[in-house]
């Protein structure tokens, strides 16, 4: 696995098959709110698919339902593919749409042999898209998905033509996930097995009421994704007088461990560049532990290593750099990991006061970063309870680690309403296509987009420079400069060793209706003296 590794790639190799077993979600259809998504990278769209299933004659709406969604879900990965995030982890199906017909199953092969009969049931789909903006002046994106049947029992075939090489070893559950079917491969098998029906279907004698023994047992569906573009609020920003309205401001921002027994940590790594740039940004900050460990206590051979302060671990960790004496060049990897050890699973607090002004009226706000470096794959159940006291408390949550493909402690299923406050909140989510996992939190929160933001992304985010763009979006809400949604996007953007500039398609969701401009609100913020 390569050092800059996709956040959703643990998921692909834990937990992936427990991702079938959904049975009784129904998070309710996604509204097709007046609701723009406002991204640098990336467009809000509404996207509409007319696509069809077949099932067996008597047929029940469930399991019609159960069809089609199984069809749409395998069009995440091929809108993935285009870098195309959509909206839902579980597509929500409008039963409305089915337009059915019995249609005989005629073999053209074997002329004269049994023919038996097979319900088609037509359906449309519709769901909000996060679009890259090499694609926004596209109306039409043409892909494909697969048949529910061929899509269980082909799998071996499917993840041999239809998915990238360094997939290839996973199982048939993240199929949906992994569907590319532009691949040289499956773009032949699609054209081949679409060829074959099309010869078949002109040896029909009513090819109205008929369908060829191959298009019945068909497992690739060619299809089109329509976009209309959404609303527009370009210039919308966080509702900045709305995180200081109490005269307080609470920051939750959580780093998952990547891997535990690796010294160099993608998730430490994150963690203290996460701290290494707020605090430069907002030299004031001084670091608090609230359970009274000592965490800069370090022994090494049973020996207290002398002068350790934050700004020197951070070097250690970030700067594989400044070791003490006494810890060989031998022993740095084991030294590593026993100071991350230590420093995981507690609350580390970074504190000051700011002046803040608002509409004339001037005062002392405590701000209160709490982080969190450890645990949330393991043992999710502590997780989920610390993300409950932080959703309690936080104006602004952040999480920054592996989504588990959605399935994680942040899945919208294991939290009720009753578990937010009846007030503005901004929720960041930077982890494997957030977009499609978490803006269900919108329907339990109080007031819905009137009381919460999320910025999350439509493609996945690297592990590298996770932390980065994290800090970037925190230190926005800090520094005074009010800006907008679309400039702090901008401003995340990181240069990776392979890619410059990146931006999965990141984007503020639930900023319709927020009203914040400086001219209205005559805001400033400043270090207090």
């Amino acid at each position: 696995m390569k050092t800059w590794h996709l956040l959703a790639m643990a998921a692909w190799v834990a937990g992936c098959a427990a991702d079938e077993a959904t049975t009784g979600y129904a998070p309710g259809e996604d509204e097709w709110a007046a609701d723009q998504i406002v991204g640098s990278n990336a467009v809000g769209r509404r996207m509409t698919l007319e696509g069809y299933v077949y099932v067996p004659v008597g047929a029940t709406q469930a399991t019609i339902t159960a069809a089609v969604s199984s069809q749409m879900r395998v069009l995440f990965g091929a809108a993935r593919s285009n870098d195309i995030g959509l909206s839902e982890r579980f597509p929500v199906i409008n039963a409305a749409s089915f337009r059915t017909d019995t249609l005989t199953v005629v073999d053209t092969a074997h002329p004269g042999s049994a023919t038996h009969a097979v319900t088609r049931v037509r359906y449309t789909y519709r769901t909000r898209a996060v679009v890259p903006r090499t694609l926004e002046n596209a109306s039409t994106v043409p892909t494909a998905t697969l048949f529910p049947v061929g899509y269980a029992s082909r799998s071996a075939e499917i993840i041999q033509r239809c998915q990238d090489p360094d997939t290839q070893a996973l199982t048939a559950a993240t199929i949906w996930y992994h569907f590319h079917p532009a691949l040289d491969a499956c773009a032949a098998a699609i054209d081949a097995e679409r060829a074959q029906i099309d010869a078949d279907r002109r040896l029909l004698t009513n090819a109205d009421r008929q369908v060829t023994a191959s298009e019945a047992a068909r497992l690739y569906l060619p299809v089109t994704m329509q976009l209309v573009p959404l609303e527009g609020n370009a210039q919308a920003s966080p509702e900045y007088h709305r995180l200081y309205e109490d005269d307080r401001f609470v920051a939750y921002s959580f780093f998952g461990i990547d891997r535990e027994d690796d010294p160099y940590d993608y998730g430490a790594k994150n963690w203290f560049t996460w701290l290494r740039t707020l605090t430069a940004a907002q030299p004031t900050l001084r670091f608090s532990v609230p359970d009274g460990t000592d965490l800069l206590r370090v022994v090494w051979n049973g020996q207290p290593v002398a002068g350790v302060t934050w700004p020197r671990v951070t070097a250690w960790v970030l700067d594989d750099a400044g070791y003490p004496a006494e810890v060989s060049a031998a022993d740095r990897r084991a030294f590593r990991l026993q100071v991350l050890r230590q420093l995981r699973g507690h609350y580390v607090h970074l504190g000051t006061t700011l002046r803040v002004t608002t509409q004339g009226r001037t005062r002392a706000v405590p701000v209160e970063l709490r982080t969190y470096y450890g645990d949330e794959e393991i043992d999710q159940r502590s997780a989920v309870r610390r993300y409950i006291a932080a959703f309690a408390d936080a104006d602004v949550f952040q999480y920054t680690g592996h989504s588990h493909l959605g399935r994680g402690p942040l899945d919208p299923t294991n939290y009720a309403a009753s578990v937010f406050p009846d007030k503005y909140q901004l929720m960041m989510v930077n982890s494997c296509v957030s977009f499609n996992y978490y803006n269900q939190f919108f329907r339990m929160h109080p007031g819905g987009t009137a009381n919460l933001d999320t910025i999350t992304n439509g493609i996945e985010v690297y592990l590298e420079g996770a932390g980065l763009s994290s800090a970037r979006f925190m230190a926005a809400l800090l520094d005074g400069r009010f800006r907008s949604y679309f400039d702090i996007l901008t401003s995340m953007r990181v240069d990776l060793p392979w890619d410059h500039s990146h931006d999965p398609d990141r984007v503020a969701d639930g900023e319709l209706d927020n009203v914040f401009t400086q001219a209205r609100y005559g805001m400033s913020i400043a270090p207090s003296p």
